[in-house]
Order: C-alpha cells, then structure tokens, then sequence
C-alpha cells in the first residue's frame, strides 16, 4: 500500500512540474510618485495587479507598481492602467521571470517577448529573451503621442521613458511566447 501512495504521488508530483509555465512580473518603477496603480479594464485569467512595492534600494523613494502573469494560463493581454498621486516619475518597465507562483525562484529557461507597447508606441528592444531581468527603457512612437507633459514624439522617434503624474493612462500591450 505504501508503494501506491508513493507512486501516485511521484506521478501526481511530475504532472505538476510539467505544467508548470514561468510567471512573469511587470513592473512600472515610479520614483517620487506617491500614489497608486489601479487596472480600468477586467483582467483576464493568469493576469493579476500586485500591491504596490517600496523599492529595494531605501535610497529611492516612491513605489514600483507590479502586473503578473502566470504564462501557463495567459500568454498575451491588452489593460489600461491609471495613476493616481501626486508628484511625477519617469518609468521603464522591467519584467523579471520566475519559475513558480511563490516568486522566490527565478525561471531557469528563457522567456521570449514578442510584443511590448505603451500607448501604442512599441518597444525598440523587440524581440527579446530574458531569464531573470528585461528592462524596457525604449519605445518607438507610433504617432504623435504625448509621453510627457508638454513633449510630443514624432511617428519613428525613439524616447526614453514614459513620464507618471496623477491621471495619466497607459495602454499596455503584452505578448510572450510559449
């Protein structure tokens, strides 16, 4: 009997480890923004809005703003995102890979992005594999978008970072592959 029990368990436990897909965590770090993230759009199945973070480095200040994704259950999703707060940052976003939904262990294969854009401006860094870290610190502008206050980008113009202040909106588009 305890052969059984062992062997469905090892059976049990190989089933588990097969179907198990890297969860991918976005972040928008927001430095001297004070204030929240809050998703307008119904987040589809595998995608959930974190708390927000205080940085790791206690020099900075401000909060970083995750999104996950559990890769098994979503491979792409479409969300707006509004802040609110006062003061105002420039955010990259930065995506991190782990192996499981407990988020202490990095993923071990490559994580391959497809697509990335903010407001319709794409990642300039596209495609891109990453295991443990991929910062998204360049867009390409689509059309003339205001990325911040009083800036407009030209269609084809590289940027830099998006800029965060009380109201504003990002559309972000996100596509892994399996």
């Amino acid at each position: 009997m305890k052969k059984l029990v062992l062997a469905s368990l090892a059976v049990w436990g190989m089933a588990v480890v097969l179907n198990a897909a890297p969860i991918v965590r976005i972040d928008f770090p927001c430095q001297n923004f004070w204030g929240k993230m809050e998703c307008l759009d119904e987040l589809p199945e595998g995608v959930w809005v974190g708390e927000r973070q205080n940085f790791y480095d206690p020099k900075k200040k401000g909060y970083t703003f995750p999104v996950f994704i559990d890769l098994a259950k979503a491979t792409e999703f479409e969300l707006s995102f509004k802040f609110a707060g006062t003061c105002m940052a420039q955010s990259a976003p930065e995506l991190t890979g782990y192996a499981d939904d407990l988020r202490k262990t990095k993923v071990e294969s490559d994580i391959e992005l497809v697509d990335f854009s903010v407001n319709g401006d794409r990642s300039a860094k596209l495609p891109a594999k990453f295991r443990s870290w991929l910062g998204i610190n360049t867009f390409v502008a689509t059309g003339a978008n205001e990325y911040a206050p009083g800036k407009k980008s030209t269609p084809g113009q590289k940027y830099g970072p998006i800029y965060i202040f009380d109201g504003k909106v990002i559309k972000v588009k996100a596509k892994f592959k399996k």
